[in-house]
């Protein structure tokens, strides 16, 4: 079930006047075969049906993520800024090299668990924008962002950039970019082109310029199949169990219900979400910025 035919799903419930049952609703949205019975497996096959080898797979995808990305590197060991460091892996396998990491984040819980789990790495809780201010100027020879970038603008990105950096300094960005027919909202979703003439025009060079679109779609194929395919069956189940449950009441809050889900819900699974949209409108770049 697509996010986007929830609010039918939603509308058709509310006009149901015989009874419902929500786990033939489940079966329906999830397994989408057209039964429902439990399946017969051949003697042995229930490997087949072991979601740990699929996680393991996405696990051992975001290791090699780290490694391309971290071949991206300079040879030697530097002073690095991990921006968006999220929950500090990244900024360990940094620390472990011998690179002497100071991690950012906006959120309180990443920047304890990072404390906690990871004290070879100094930790500021704040935004980069905020924080890059006090940081000491020319205290880092590189600044790393590993799918932060887009939350922060090229106009305060550059100006950081110039005053934080070391001579010689870069930036190593990860990402995703706009590339035809998406719109970019502020501080969010650069255009590739843009970041170009940005960096050229304050006096940084390419040094390296990756596409790695094709590498990373099967993650935004997996991403899309777990909401479709399996979050969206399961709320239909919870929606459809209470509909079974009070029928009057849910037909009295089926408009708002609508309404916060057009709202609240369908704006948070934009068109990215989608990998045949995110192929045709996006592109995924690992850049390094090389300052003169």
């Amino acid at each position: 079930m697509k996010v986007q035919d929830f609010p039918k799903f939603l509308s058709a419930l509310g006009q149901q006047s015989g009874s419902i049952d929500p786990v033939h609703i489940l079966y329906h949205h999830l397994f989408q075969s057209g039964y429902l019975h439990f399946g017969y497996w051949s003697e042995g096959g229930g490997k087949d049906a072991d979601l740990a080898v699929l996680l393991e797979g996405f696990r051992s995808a975001q290791t090699r993520f780290a490694d391309e990305l971290l071949a991206c590197f300079p040879p030697g060991t530097y002073r690095v800024l991990d921006v968006g460091a999220g929950l500090g892996r990244f900024s360990f396998e940094l620390a472990s090299r011998g690179h002497a990491v100071t991690a950012v984040t906006p959120c309180a819980y990443q920047a304890e668990q990072i404390a906690a789990k990871y004290p070879a790495v100094s930790v500021k809780n704040a935004r980069f924008q905020e924080v890059g201010l006090s940081l000491p100027p020319e205290g880092f020879d590189i600044i790393l962002f590993s799918e932060s970038f887009r939350y922060v603008t090229l106009a305060e990105a550059f100006p950081l950039f110039d005053r934080l950096l070391s001579r010689g300094g870069c930036v190593v960005i990860a990402d995703w970019f706009v590339h035809a027919g998406a719109k970019a909202r502020h501080g969010h979703d650069h255009d590739h082109h843009q970041l170009r003439s940005e960096a050229a025009a304050r006096g940084f060079t390419i040094a390296v310029e990756r596409d790695v679109t094709q590498n990373i779609l099967p993650t935004i194929k997996l991403t899309y199949d777990v909401i479709c395919e399996l979050y969206m069956p399961l709320a239909g189940y919870v929606v459809a169990k209470l509909a079974q449950k009070y029928p009057r009441l849910y037909r009295l809050f089926l408009g708002r219900i609508l309404r916060w889900f057009e709202r609240r819900i369908l704006p948070q699974v934009p068109g990215r979400s989608d990998p045949e949209v995110f192929a045709e409108r996006y592109r995924y770049y690992f850049f390094v910025l090389k300052r003169a």
